[in-house]
């Protein structure tokens, strides 16, 4: 029940609306009826903030802690802010070592709550500082002119000083010995300023008047929060914008592909993957997956022998059907170009005339050799190679009818 309990406050829900309300009241200040809430609602984020005062829950502290410092800028009601940060600084060991290196800072925008193992890099310790930072000079800041400002800033400077003598991490002392030395600066201007006041404690009309008087003129922390917030906000404008700093990879080593090895690779794919089991090439992805599939299915239970009949019948066929393409090919270029019919006749005119006897022969004797094998080749396969004395010329056939006298 306390976990749930716990989980019904600690909530993007519920922190959302006490921004909403904060910012209402803050709009409508000046609403007689919407001022009484002023007390309660302050009253309900420092009771949200201090439900769970654990380390893990410093990113919902700060989020109560923005709530509360506008409102009373926007209301010009005072609420103590001060003793959020330095509740933080004093119950949390900076100066203990990390376990873990962080490769990039959190960011406490977008969270209520850190892991353990958050907790446990270096990044955490660096974010929490940082915040506790903004959040001081940004309410100093706006208080920088008040007339009861060194009576406000006096328990931070000894808690600041605690704290400087306490810690031997060099970055968190320059940190926050920045702070003390803006905070000790303005405290001396307020007191300088204040000494020639004639007027008393309860006279609040002038004291109004002599704060917008040093309001105007400035103060040594106002101006050094202005140029603060300058570099505060760009940065964090290049975050959200540009990811500098949350998606940084430059220290991560770039990979370099080998593009001739993936060329490679790429080429060599198609042939591989072309065919299936049983078959020589590729070709029969054209014809669809579905008669693929079923070509494949009849060819795994036939015979070897029926097999390879049909591998070599369709070579034949390829190879057929791609002399027919190479033919179809040649006559189409020639007719567009024009020159075969010439070519033709010249070479026609060449034959009548003799004048190319020898490639004419060699033609004749190669295409001879030609039709002999392809007769031969025939012969063999219908009849066998027994059966080869049928030809036409006789002297042929002598010598056939020898051959199969001798054997």
């Amino acid at each position: 029940n306390k976990k749930e309990h716990i989980q019904a406050v600690y909530n993007w829900q519920f922190v959302h609306s006490l921004e909403l309300w904060g910012a209402l009241l803050g709009h409508c200040s000046d609403s007689q009826i919407l001022q009484p809430l002023i007390y309660p609602l302050t009253q309900v984020v420092l009771g949200a903030m201090r439900l769970v005062p654990s380390s893990k829950y410093f990113p919902l502290r700060f989020h109560c802690g923005n709530i509360l410092t506008n409102l009373g800028l926007q209301t010009s009601t005072f609420i103590p802010v001060l003793p959020i940060y330095l509740d933080v600084l004093n119950t949390y060991n900076f100066g203990k070592k990390s376990k873990k290196v962080s490769m990039k800072p959190l960011e406490f925008a977008c969270i209520l709550k850190v892991s353990k193992s958050q907790m446990l890099e270096s990044g955490f310790k660096d974010t929490v500082v940082e915040e506790v930072y903004a959040g001081i000079i940004t309410y100093l800041a706006h208080h920088s002119n008040r007339i009861g400002f060194p009576e406000l800033v006096t328990p931070l400077i000894f808690q600041l000083k605690s704290f400087l003598k306490d810690c031997k991490v060099g970055n968190y002392c320059k940190k926050m010995k920045q702070v003390l030395d803006k905070v000790i600066a303005n405290q001396k201007f307020i007191e300088n300023r204040r000494k020639s006041v004639s007027f008393g404690v309860a006279d609040h009309q002038n004291i109004e008047i002599w704060e917008a008087q040093v309001e105007r003129d400035g103060t040594p922390l106002l101006a050094f929060y202005k140029s603060w917030k300058k570099v505060a906000d760009s940065n964090k404008m290049k975050r959200l914008t540009q990811s500098i700093n949350m998606d940084d990879y430059s220290h991560i080593p770039l990979l370099k592909k080998n593009h001739k090895k993936i060329r490679m690779k790429m080429d060599q794919e198609p042939e591989v993957s072309g065919g299936g089991l049983w078959s020589d090439d590729g070709g029969d992805s054209e014809n669809g997956g579905e008669s693929g599939d079923e070509s494949d299915d009849e060819e795994r239970f036939k015979l070897k022998e029926e097999r390879n009949k049909d591998k070599k019948k369709k070579k034949v066929e390829k190879k057929v059907a791609k002399v027919e393409k190479e033919e179809s090919d040649n006559d189409e270029n020639d007719a567009e170009s024009g020159e075969e019919p010439k070519d033709h006749l010249e070479d026609m005119e060449e034959s009548d005339d003799g004048s190319d006897v020898e490639d004419q022969v060699t033609d004749l004797k190669l295409e001879d050799m030609d039709g002999d094998t392809d007769s031969e080749l025939e012969m063999n396969d219908d009849f066998g190679d027994g059966n080869a004395d049928s030809d036409d010329d006789g002297s042929d056939d002598d010598q056939s009818g020898d051959e199969s006298d001798s054997e």
